[in-house]
């Protein structure tokens, strides 16, 4: 689970940190860095993927020209703030080990080169345990007008192994291709692992990402059976769900949430097939009423690719939901955060999720509220901030006595942050 993400010089944060917990919810105006701290996501699931920098800053393409990854915003000239040149990232999330968790934590830092050189490594490095020592670290350094890369492995170089290590591509997931693996045995607190198990192991953390910005046209394209993984729009929406109703267990909890959450009075779902064999949702209600996907309202559409997206077979460890509440009728929301909150709760799927509802905000659980946070820019300044909302000066009152939602929709959170800062200025 990912504890901490802390972003310096990234987009529009200069130097900020989001606390995160089993669901984290994330509000804040309009570019205020909501969407930005989603592409802060994204670069580490990159890296995930073994992608050079380029590759996860830019674009990846497969052979026969298929799109593979379609980069950060921006690229390499709106990846940092203000026109920077490099920026950081680090993560901080637990690993089981011996079934104990154990705290890892895992930065890098990127020089973005020039338009005729390639984004490379400055450092990386990763700790474990919250030990002084990193297990692995990184550093590049220059030598007349030539670039060479140190790495150190519990403090000694394994630059003498015959090992190429790229500077343009993250060491973490260089250390986790490697084709003779180095055991470590002379660190009580890692011993008897290797280097590429805890390079494997700390992608794994990156790896298992989903971000979701659905859109209801993606989800009423037909698709093929067998393509059980829920695009980042919405693409294979029936297909997923024909997987799930193949599990009797599954496609009533299914058909109990779409009544709960529609008006519709759902009994059943069809998968017709066109003559290229793909399929798409029907859904079947008391009445014999058939409503195709192509028909479906898209508040409807967007509930169901939620929970496709949760009960599917292939689900992932971490999800980033773009405006969570858009499409879905308040008096609805209510259910959609039982369900959310009831999946997150046995520790299998995280979730971060953006929102522009006061309504939603108010409906979060104890639990949840501690992990909600509040994306803000001062007057003044040009950076972005993050806070979590309980840890505003007087917040937890304030909200004991009156209406969270009330509160969020009368700009209080932004205006209360704001005359923080000037309190922290003036003294």
């Amino acid at each position: 689970m990912l504890n901490k993400l802390r972003l310096e010089r990234f987009k529009n944060f200069k130097d900020a940190e989001l606390i995160l917990g089993p669901l984290t919810l994330l509000v804040g105006t309009n570019a205020s860095g909501k969407s930005n701290i989603r592409d802060a996501f994204r670069f580490l699931h990159g890296i995930s993927r073994s992608y050079k920098l380029a590759e996860i800053i830019g674009e990846k393409y497969v052979e026969g020209g298929v799109l593979q990854w379609r980069g950060i915003r921006g690229g390499t000239r709106e990846i940092a703030f203000q026109g920077e040149k490099t920026f950081a990232l680090e993560a901080s999330f637990t690993v089981k080990k011996n079934f104990s968790e154990q705290g890892v934590t895992y930065r890098i830092e990127v020089d973005l080169g020039t338009d005729s050189q390639a984004p490379s490594l400055i450092r990386e490095r990763l700790t474990i345990g919250g030990q002084d020592e990193s297990f692995f670290e990184a550093q590049s350094t220059s030598e007349q007008g030539k670039k060479n890369l140190i790495v150190n492995v519990l403090g000694s170089q394994v630059t003498n192994r015959p090992i190429p290590f790229s500077h343009q591509q993250p060491i973490i997931s260089q250390l986790a291709e490697l084709a003779t693996d180095i055991p470590i045995n002379d660190k009580s607190y890692v011993s008897g692992i290797s280097i590429r198990g805890v390079a494997k192991a700390t992608l794994q953390a990156f790896s298992s990402m989903r971000f979701l910005d659905l859109s209801p046209d993606a989800m009423r394209f037909p698709s093929l059976p067998g393509q059980t993984i829920l695009g980042d729009r919405g693409e294979n929406l029936s297909s997923v769900l024909q997987e799930i109703c193949s599990n009797s267990a599954l496609k009533q909890a299914l058909l109990q949430w779409v009544k709960e959450l529609t008006p519709m009075d759902a009994m059943d779902f069809e998968f017709p097939a066109d003559f290229t064999g793909k399929i798409l949702l029907t859904l079947i209600e008391e009445n014999g009423q058939k409503t195709s996907a192509f028909s479906a309202s898209d508040g409807t559409l967007r509930f169901l690719a939620m929970i496709a997206a949760l009960l599917g077979p292939e689900p992932g460890q971490f999800y980033f939901f773009e405006e969570l509440d858009n499409g879905i009728h308040p008096t609805r929301l209510n259910l959609l955060v039982q369900l959310i909150e009831r999946k997150v709760s046995d520790g299998t799927i995280q979730m971060v999720a953006t929102t522009h509802s006061p309504q939603l905000l108010r409906l979060l659980s104890p639990q949840s509220l501690e992990y909600a946070s509040l994306t803000y820019r001062l007057s003044d300044r040009p950076d972005a901030k993050i806070k979590r909302i309980l840890d505003i000066p007087e917040a937890r009152r304030v909200i004991n006595e009156q209406d969270l939602a009330r509160l969020h929709e009368s700009g209080w959170l932004e205006d209360a942050v704001e005359f923080l800062e000037e309190e922290e200025t003036t003294e």
